[in-house]
């Protein structure tokens, strides 16, 4: 199993995929091979050092150089490219070390330690895994290992066994016991381990200790055991095994790992005693076992005593089974807690060293020693070691809740600030997603946590970067090579370090490095900090992506700035621009960068698979671009219109070395210059030629000033005189080689601009003192209006003056403000040229602006403009009583004294309005009187509606109501009449003293006749508000009037006259009815006729009835 962990660890060196390639931007490092190093050994250009100006390092942790070795480190010339390995002498355990797969420099001493962490020893038991490292100084001198010895093979265990013989156990259950300590000698017995088995009962019987344990005979001795029957004294039998079994004279071994197993199936008849017992195992280090059996463990009592006889944890060393036929069910869980293996979470004696494999990565601590991470160390939790003086086998550190597997010391950083230390750890397996562990020198360790994607290996490469190059850690760099988004794969976050807060990490976008779109590139590979080499003050960095390009691979350069780091990469590095058939460039990249190629530059060695490439970094230059005009400012006194001005341009270019390299340097310069470049065409007001503004040449460019000259015009009498002409310089650089063989070509430094831009003026005339000081006079009226009617007039006229009574004014502006709720219309110009733009205001807060400027951009002297602005009245807002406006006129001069640059004038405000007064239809229409009755009274009401239509204000309504006609009062109850909401006044006395004479004339009383009662309605009316007023009272008929109701008078009927005539006609009428029905016989009686004739004919005979008379 462990082998084939090893094998799965260095597949990761070469298991790389990718996707679309992409081109390279030449910027910083010469994206083309300046030495190209290969060799064919297996897993050459895994790590890369560079030793001295002369040599590289490059390990080949892979290559099998012989039987039972593994791993080779080579030293390579720079300047023929040879290779010859170097000649480590390892000890004769240091069997297979993939020697090289981790190496490190010391930036102080210059030595490399080179590290190999796959030593196996082959134990009786198990198969351990170790490493160790060498220190190779400048002259190649190798030290002795470190550590000089492995790890020691696992110790041995002596195990007892004490079963339950009690009659409480029937004889088949007590057999399966026995079955179940015999599996378990036979899976213990190749772990170097001794047996020892007793049984109790009311006592305790040792049936063969370690000494007399024989493992040819292993099983007779456990079937040979018979079953004694009897109490369950638990705690006497543990203290005789303890005290008799686990001691030199009985075979107990002084270093071996003692274990006590103890079965039963019920509680024990000396409980009281189990503490001593525990404690006393406890004290010689025995760890001990409970296997409860059967249903009598249900019991908290008898789940207590299990408790106590295991150790602690309990919940790892105690066992629940419902019966002796489910002891096998345990086996194996048993036997993992004994001998725990990768990936048990059981907390037996754990193994802490023996799959270690020191020296995965290791640092330099400066001045101090060195450390080695240990990533297999306590079941793969991982730790570290630090070698410092004369200590040999030091403490492995751990970090406090790191979870098994989860490989802390896979990656490894140190970083110091000005007071402090850190140890940066990387552990990309912790959770699945990864960890980092910061270990300040207090021992106090602060993890950052990775709440990411799972797989993303966070942690997999750490690295501390001095950004200002004070020799202090500003940043810590940690990858994530895995970390797979939608188009890219692979990540680098940035972290802040200060002596403080120590290191502090803000795992999102914002601080975070990611390859281009399109490539699953393990971005974060490799890591290394790079010197300055853009010049710009601050470090650089290169992050390789390996598996980039289908496998070919790309290393990135990210530029330091004063923050930290930029997101946006300077240059991209493809394997295919540097060297066709490269496989996984970017592998790795040396911790540091130097002068190899004797040119004064920092180089940059990047392995890859089967070779190193040695790639040049470019010098730095700044170039300053200067433009100026001949003459330099344009006239403005000219008088002929027709003609152009002409005027020189001399474009003046400065190329200036950053680097210390001593090359000459040359650039392809191609520049354009733009004239007026503001202006669109074809309003532009310079050219080179007519319709033609732009003026192109190619130059080559030494580290000298050159400068070339061009003719141009400009438009006679241009209207806009004032704003200068921006004319644009820009251009393109193309190093070009230097003389010397493989040359190379000279970078243009970021902080250039490509791009310049360089004003020519117009003159400003403004006297012999050339100081422009104008008068300007600045007024305005209402247009003649007195007054604003807000609801009747639409739009308020504002005329606007403004006089230049001095020196020419500059860029001469007015600005009107006016209140918020009237809104920009138009302006009409009555003289001079003037241009407006207003704002109106904004939500009713602010004053609206009317900006105009005036003959601009020259506003001669002795000049007057005129303009009138016509601004929208809204009918809806309130603008009080009066409203206010504000001219103020400014320009580009100093001003006289004498100006007038500001008006305030105000104007009042009448605001119209819109009510209806109407009469309800509930109102009474009319009322009669009986003419010549005095005393009748009709009930009267009138009901009026006063509705409001537009915005509110303070009604004030008075309703006059006649109440007395001469001496009569016209209401039965007048001082009853009320109107609700209404105050009642001093009644009003009518204006015509002759009522009768004016009511011939009017038949209506009011108050011209009448005496009147008045009363007034205040309110405030709203808009769309109605007020009702009501007047009721019973009207009396003492007088005779008509007033809006109509009143008739009809003389009272005398019907006596009438009834008489009535009833006498009627009985004539009646006499002359009775006379006509007696004349036909209406009045004779036939049943006296019947019944005589009924006498003479008899019954039963037929005979003619009589006729009437």
């Amino acid at each position: 199993m462990w082998n084939v962990w090893v094998v799965v660890m260095l597949f990761l060196i070469y298991c790389l995929l990718c996707l679309v390639p992409q081109g390279a931007l030449a910027f910083n490092i010469d994206p083309v091979a300046w030495k190209y190093v290969s060799q064919p050994a297996a897993g050459f250009g895994y790590k890369v050092v560079q030793n001295n100006p002369s040599s590289l390092l490059i390990s080949a942790p892979l290559d099998q150089y012989k039987q039972n070795r593994r791993g080779q480190v080579y030293r390579c010339l720079v300047r023929d490219s040879s290779c010859i390995p170097l000649s480590i002498q390892e000890p004769s355990h240091g069997i297979n070390m993939s020697l090289g797969l981790s190496m490190t420099k010391d930036p102080e001493s210059l030595n490399t330690m080179v590290c190999g962490p796959t030593i196996p020893r082959e134990c009786k038991s198990i198969t351990t895994y170790n490493g160790m490292c060498f220190e190779i100084d400048q002259s190649l001198h190798v030290k002795q290992p470190v550590p000089s010895s492995l790890e020691e093979c696992p110790g041995q265990t002596d195990i007892a066994f004490l079963l339950d013989g009690s009659g409480s156990v029937n004889r088949v259950d007590f057999e399966k016991m026995k079955g179940f300590v015999k599996d378990l000698i036979r899976e213990f017995l190749e772990r170097d381990t001794k047996f020892a088995v007793a049984q109790y009962s009311g006592y305790c019987t040792i049936h063969f200790d370690l000494n007399t344990f024989n493992v040819m005979i292993r099983d007779y001795q456990v079937n040979s055991i018979a079953q004694q029957g009897g109490g369950t004294y638990t705690a006497a039998s543990m203290r005789k095994v303890v005290q008799e079994v686990f001691s030199p004279s009985r075979g107990s071994r002084p270093k071996a790992k003692r274990i006590m197993i103890v079965i039963t199936d019920g509680q024990s008849n000396d409980s009281e005693m189990l503490k001593n017992a525990a404690s006393e195992a406890e004290a010689k280090n025995i760890i001990r076992f409970a296997i409860g059996v059967g249903r009598a463990f249900s019991s908290t009592s008898a789940r207590n005593e299990l408790e106590t006889i295991a150790s602690s944890p309990p919940r790892n060393h105690m066992f629940q089974v419902g019966s002796f036929q489910a002891l096998d069910q345990i086996k194996d869980t048993l036997q993992n807690s004994i001998f725990p293996i990768e990936g048990s979470q059981t907390t037996g004696e754990s193994i802490k060293m023996e799959m270690a494999q020191e020296g995965f990565s290791a640092a330099y601590i400066p001045r101090r020693g060195f450390q080695m991470g240990a990533v297999g160390a306590f079941q793969w939790r991982g730790a570290y070691q630090e070698y410092t003086g004369s200590t040999l086998y030091p403490t492995p550190q751990q970090s406090k809740n790191m979870e098994p597997d989860s490989y802390m010391g896979y990656s490894m950083a140190v970083a110091t600030t000005h007071t402090r230390q850190f140890t940066i750890l990387g552990a990309p397996r912790f959770k699945h997603t990864g960890r980092v562990v910061v270990l300040p020198s207090r021992n106090t360790d602060k993890p950052i946590e990775f709440s990411g994607q799972i797989g993303a290996y966070f942690g997999a490469e750490v690295c501390a970067m001095d950004v200002n190059k004070d020799s202090y850690s500003d940043l810590v760099l940690i990858s994530a090579p895995m970390f797979t988004d939608s188009d890219r794969e692979g990540r680098v976050y940035v972290c802040t370090i200060n002596d403080r807060s120590g290191v502090a990490c803000q795992l999102n976008a914002e601080m975070t490095l990611m390859g281009d779109a399109g490539q699953i590139g393990r971005f974060g590979t490799s890591l290394a900090p790079l010197p300055d080499l853009n010049m710009d003050g601050f470090n650089d960095l290169a992050v390789g992506a390996p598996l980039e390009n289908d496998g070919q691979g790309s290393v990135y350069i990210f530029h330091g700035t004063s923050s930290g780091i930029s997101k946006i990469k300077s240059q991209k590095i493809s394997a295919s621009d540097v060297q066709s058939g490269l496989k996984y460039f970017g592998l790795s990249i040396s911790q540091t960068s130097l002068d190899m190629s004797l040119d004064s530059l920092p180089d940059l060695a990047v392995g890859s698979k089967g070779a190193v490439l040695l790639l040049r970094s470019r010098p730095i230059v700044t170039l300053m671009a200067r433009v100026s005009f001949n003459p330099p400012k344009i006239p403005t006194n000219q008088v002929d219109c027709s003609t152009p001005l002409r005027n020189i341009a001399k474009v003046c270019f400065t190329m200036t070395r950053q680097t210390t390299d001593t090359k000459d340097l040359q650039a392809k310069i191609n520049y354009t210059l733009t004239l007026d470049v503001t202006r669109q065409a074809p309003n532009y007001r310079a050219y080179i030629s007519p319709k033609i503004r732009e003026k192109t040449n190619t130059i080559t460019l030494r580290l000298q000033e050159q400068c070339f000259s061009h003719n141009f015009f400009i438009e006679a009498c241009p209207e806009d005189s004032l704003n200068e002409l921006s004319n644009e310089l820009d251009f393109t650089f193309e190093g070009l080689p230097t003389t010397s063989p493989g040359g190379l070509s000279s970078s243009l430094s970021p902080q250039s601009s490509t791009a310049t831009y360089h004003p020519l003026g117009f003159e400003i005339n403004c006297g012999a003192d050339n100081n422009c000081i104008d008068n300007l006079k600045v007024d305005f009226n209402f247009t003649g209006s007195s007054e604003v009617r807000v609801g009747i007039d639409e739009v308020i006229n504002v005329t606007v003056s403004v006089e230049s009574r001095e020196e020419n004014s500059y860029n001469s502006h007015v600005i009107l403000k006016y209140p918020a709720g009237l809104s920009f219309r138009k302006f009409t110009i009555l003289q001079g040229r003037v241009e407006c733009n207003s704002s109106d205001s904004v939500g009713n807060v602010m004053w609206g602006q009317s900006d105009c400027t005036i003959d601009k951009p020259i506003f001669k002297s002795d000049s007057k403009a005129l303009l009138v602005i016509s601004y929208g009245i809204d009918r809806n807002t309130q603008f009080g009583q009066m409203m206010t406006f504000t001219a103020n006129a400014s320009s580009g001069n100093a001003h006289s004294p004498k100006s007038e640059l500001s008006k305030v004038k105000e104007i009042g405000v009448k605001y119209s309005i819109f009510v209806v007064i109407k009469r309800n239809e509930d109102s009474t229409s009319y009322v009669n009187f009986t003419a010549g009755k005095n005393d009748l009274q009709k009930h009267v009401k009138q009901s009026f509606e006063v509705e409001n239509y537009e915005r509110g204000f303070n009604l004030t309504v008075i309703i006059k109501v006649p109440m007395k006609l001469g001496d009569k009062d016209i209401w039965a109850d007048p001082n009853g009449i009320q109107i609700q909401g209404c105050q009642r006044h001093k009644n009003e006395e009518p204006t015509a003293t002759e009522f009768v004479d004016q009511l011939q004339k009017n038949h209506a009383v009011d108050c011209s006749v009448a005496n009147c009662g008045v009363f007034m309605c205040k309110s405030f009316i709203r808009n769309l508000d109605r007020n009702s007023y009501n007047i009721t009272g019973n009207l009396s008929s003492q007088w005779i009037e008509q007033i809006e109701t109509q009143v008739e008078v009809y003389p009272e009927v005398n019907f006596t006259k009438g009834v008489i005539g009535g009833v006498v006609g009627g009985l004539l009428l009646l006499a002359l009815i009775t006379a006509g029905l007696y004349k036909a016989g209406f009045f004779k009686s036939q049943l006296k006729q019947m019944m005589q004739n009924t006498s003479e004919d008899g019954p039963g005979v037929d005979g003619e009835a009589a006729s009437p008379e």
